[in-house]
């Protein structure tokens, strides 16, 4: 593993991660959960630096994924979408899925809404983790890939 082209996939796949969250929640369907949390008080929590900590342990966890799977998928942009495709389907999709199922508050559309954004973010943080750990200069000589 060549440890800069990591940390530099690490910080952007952190970067896009934290400007995605924040758009999607926080303009896209910020009013809707506004809306919700006034009708059941107490509900959500907002706390944004925790967001923001929990989405670089995301990045750590989906770029050290990429070094160790990525070659098996193709290499590059594509296999950093596909990672971040399964990645979308089998933790947010899936765990939405759960949140749905579980309490009465969420509307269909909300969970649709999120499990089409969760596609195409994962796919997004995929796409520059491909491109910034394969693009990258290799420093390191025992590791050239």
């Amino acid at each position: 593993m060549n440890i800069n082209r990591f940390v530099g996939a690490v910080v952007g796949v952190w970067i896009v991660r934290v400007a995605l969250n924040w758009t999607f929640y926080a303009k896209i369907v910020g009013r809707q959960y506004a809306n919700i949390s006034s009708a059941h008080p107490g509900m959500f929590r907002t706390v944004i630096p925790a967001y923001i900590v929990t989405d670089l342990i995301f990045a750590l966890a989906f770029a050290f994924l990429f070094v160790k799977a990525g070659a098996a998928l193709g290499g590059g942009v594509k296999a950093g979408v596909i990672l971040g495709l399964i990645v979308a389907v089998l933790s947010p999709i899936i765990g939405g899925l759960y949140q749905y199922y579980g309490v009465t508050y969420l509307p269909a559309s909300l969970e649709l809404a999120g499990a089409i954004f969760q596609l195409i973010a994962h796919a997004v943080e995929g796409a520059v983790a491909g491109l910034i750990y394969k693009s990258g200069p290799s420093l390191s000589a025992a590791s050239p890939a």
